[in-house]
């Protein structure tokens, strides 16, 4: 086999970025760190130009922090304007570096397949790298690919071996998708009160989801004592957080007083904010409370239901 035949399989077992590197010379300004404690400061401050600034000029110099961070304001649309093709370009000099975070954006690029084609085998091999260096979101990442079995073998026992590692690493979704494994048993034993622990966790972390999760496991007495009033406390917070699914059950809650006292019109209140998200689910709920209400409080109530903005 020629030299040029085992480049060119090494660079198509690689990808394209990490190839460019490899191939490329490192100059003298790329080895050197390159200060970027300015431009984050006024990122911070939110002075979006003079930090694309900042960064374009430790990108020039190699740094692949720098490339990172101009792909997040080309991403975002700060401080210039939005182009997701020219940031996947910047994650892309980043992740050829060895960048953790850029690994895992280029990876995230290719599995939406909105901006590159998508390629859910690459992406994997992307969440891989960055996995490698313990970036927790890549951990999760790919371990929600491996449990899907997509671009990869589908395998519940090493994407809940993942989940576990990014759950001890803090991350509250990967709890609440631990939790969910749990609750299922998919992957690991089956152990309801595994899930609510789990769910808790991330509920505290402020996550809404597991919020209604962790509601949901209290309605039924799954895992833990059947508690309607902690389960509607809880939907009640996730609703707040623009939880549909705990929006509607808050509103079923309401209207057939259960853990509150029974409420028509907070019944329809949620109904009508749940319906905005999933307003198949929520046609049970207005076909409840027909003849409940008032022309005049259904107006009143959908006009509350309008001006109503999420908290968190």
């Amino acid at each position: 086999m020629s030299t040029i035949d085992r480049i060119s399989r090494f660079c198509a077992a690689l990808g394209l970025f990490a190839c460019m590197a490899l191939l490329l010379p490192l100059s003298p300004a790329q080895a050197q760190a390159v200060d970027l404690s300015t431009p984050k400061l006024d990122y911070e401050n939110g002075n979006y130009g003079a930090a694309l600034a900042g960064f374009k000029s430790g990108a020039a110099q190699g740094s692949a922090d720098a490339q990172y961070w101009v792909g997040v304001l080309h991403d975002r649309g700060q401080g210039v304007t939005q182009n997701r093709e020219t940031a996947y370009q910047w994650f892309g000099k980043a992740a050829a570096q060895g960048h953790a975070e850029a690994q895992r954006s280029v990876a995230v690029y290719l599995e939406e397949g909105k901006i590159v084609t998508q390629d859910l085998a690459q992406a994997a091999e992307w969440y891989r790298k960055a996995a490698a260096q313990n970036n927790v979101k890549a951990i999760r990442n790919l371990a929600q690919l491996v449990i899907r079995g997509r671009g990869v073998a589908r395998d519940f026992a090493m994407g809940a071996s993942l989940l576990q590692r990014a759950a001890d690493m803090g991350n509250a979704k990967a709890m609440r998708n631990l939790g969910y494994l749990y609750y299922f048993g998919k992957g690991v034993p089956q152990d309801q009160a595994a899930a609510a622990a789990l769910f808790s966790a991330a509920a505290e972390a402020g996550l809404d989801k597991a919020k209604y999760n962790l509601g949901f496991v209290h309605y039924r007495g799954d895992g833990v004592p059947r508690d309607l009033a902690a389960a509607a406390y809880l939907f009640g917070q996730a609703a707040e957080q623009g939880n549909a699914d705990a929006q509607l059950m808050l509103s079923r809650m309401y209207l057939l007083g259960e853990g509150v006292r029974k409420d028509p019109a907070k019944a329809y209140f949620w109904a009508l904010l749940g319906a905005v998200q999933k307003p198949e689910l929520a046609e049970w709920h207005f076909d409840k409370l027909r003849g409940q209400l008032s022309l005049a409080q259904m107006d009143r109530i959908r006009a509350q239901s309008e001006a109503w903005n999420p908290k968190g």
